[in-house]
């Protein structure tokens, strides 16, 4: 299978709850139709039950919403998210965490009383 830079472009991943594993959530590759509104279209392969609490990770941004439709295709799936917020910049928040965790987290200073003998 090979894929174009607008195969990659349209490329996302949908994140479920696990219905096996409680708090766990799954993760689904899909396809990003687009957004219209506060409304996201997307295709995937399996039907995802209508609201079910969804995030979609697509470019740089975390979509947080709730499904609203889920209608067969031809091959796949359709469905419809409605957004309640958008987190943009994952890229930069991942880099500035991955370096804050190798720094380490800095440890206080003693402070020992005047006179004190160490």
């Amino acid at each position: 299978m090979t894929t174009s830079n607008s195969d990659y472009s349209r490329s996302a991943v949908l994140q479920i709850p696990s219905a096996s594993e409680p708090g766990k959530k799954r993760n689904v590759a899909c396809v990003f139709i687009g957004m219209q509104g506060k409304r996201l279209g997307l295709e995937v392969n399996e039907a995802i039950a209508l609201s079910t609490a969804v995030s979609v990770e697509h470019d740089d941004a975390l979509f947080l919403g709730e499904v609203i439709t889920c209608t067969p295709g031809d091959a796949n799936w359709h469905l419809e998210i409605k957004v309640e917020q958008i987190l943009t910049g994952l890229q930069s928040l991942m880099a500035l965490r991955a370096r804050l965790l190798s720094e380490g987290i800095p440890q206080p200073l003693g402070l020992l009383p005047v006179g004190a003998r160490n």
